[in-house]
């Protein structure tokens, strides 16, 4: 007991500081199962700004990136982990089959020992080589010729010649750079008070456990019960750290901002300007879609309605 405790402590603060400032192979769609995460709270790799707004990636020889081919992926990850999510998007976007791994997000065992001292999620294993974070694990990807031609390709059919998308615009320009900001230092933080605001809703959204075959029935019961009141918690804190009072009222302005920013009131179909969305509508995309099947879902895209709810069906049929 005093190990599991010990390791719902450590998950707690590793929320709290990040917050605060899978087994089956996967293909094409996200999944549409409301299979919901504790584990916003342990290993959440939140990617920072500098690592979003730069192209930063660093040289590797994934054989997919010489050859053509398409990469062959397994992803470590937290269901409804909004980064997870960003980087699913991403690979749904792509049309890349990958697998997805579900972490225990108490003991991480899916982990050991293979990743080494890094133990936050996602991972991804690329042609046998292993990425950690969203960020690094989405510039991997669009370094591969076979990703940059499946795109372009994609691209050259979806959008007119006169707006027809490129990959410096998807990944660097203004727009996308913006709006993964937003997505990452903003809206995913917000989501947290809004899915465990109480105990009882911090329960539900570990209800995704009852869907993860490779957890034990023990597993299940101990990651639903330890990881809600650890969630539960985490949330205040991260009330308290940024001046919230009425979460749903932030969570609604924060969609305020984007409608009105980013969608031009809807008069634009995607915050990328252009006739198909970028990397800003993919993050955004895959934050919100992080806590699907949960109250703050219907609660801000089916309830909310207008033009967020129709960009997000767009996003949802693209990806």
């Amino acid at each position: 007991m005093l190990k599991t405790t010990t390791a719902m402590n450590t998950t707690l603060r590793c929320f709290v500081g990040r917050a605060a400032a899978r087994t089956s192979v996967h293909s094409h769609h996200l999944t549409s199962k409301s299979q919901q995460q504790l584990a916003f709270v342990s290993s959440l790799h939140s990617p920072s700004t500098s690592a979003w707004l730069s192209s930063n990636y660093s040289a590797r020889s994934f054989s997919a990136a010489a050859t053509g081919q398409a990469p062959e992926i397994k992803l470590y990850q937290y269901h409804i982990c909004p980064f997870c999510n960003i980087t699913k998007s991403v690979l749904s976007y792509a049309k890349l089959d990958y697998e997805k791994v579900e972490v225990n997000p108490l003991t991480k065992q899916e982990l050991k020992p293979w990743s080494g001292d890094y133990k936050k999620v996602p991972i991804a294993v690329i042609d046998e080589e292993q990425v950690n974070g969203s960020e690094q694990i989405i510039d991997a990807l669009l370094d591969t010729q076979y990703v940059q031609q499946f795109l372009q390709s994609r691209w050259n059919n979806e959008a007119s010649d006169k707006d027809v998308m490129t990959m410096q615009q998807f990944q660097n320009s203004e727009n996308s750079q913006k709006w993964m900001r937003y997505a990452v230092d903003d809206l995913a933080a917000l989501l947290y008070p809004n899915i465990c605001g109480t105990l009882g809703d911090s329960y539900d959204a570990f209800s995704y456990v009852k869907n993860v075959d490779s957890f034990t029935g023990g597993q299940k019961i101990s990651i639903q019960m330890l990881g809600s009141l650890a969630m539960y918690f985490a949330a205040s804190r991260v009330k308290s750290k940024r001046n919230i009072t009425d979460e749903k009222k932030a969570l609604k302005e924060a969609l305020d901002k984007f409608e009105h920013e980013g969608l031009d009131n809807g008069k634009l179909s995607y915050c990328s300007g252009v006739s198909t969305p970028d990397l800003g509508d993919l993050a955004v995309f895959g934050v919100l879609y992080s806590v699907n099947g949960l109250q703050a879902h219907t609660d801000s895209i089916q309830l909310r309605g207008g033009a967020v709810k129709e960009w997000y069906d767009r996003m949802h049929l693209s990806v």
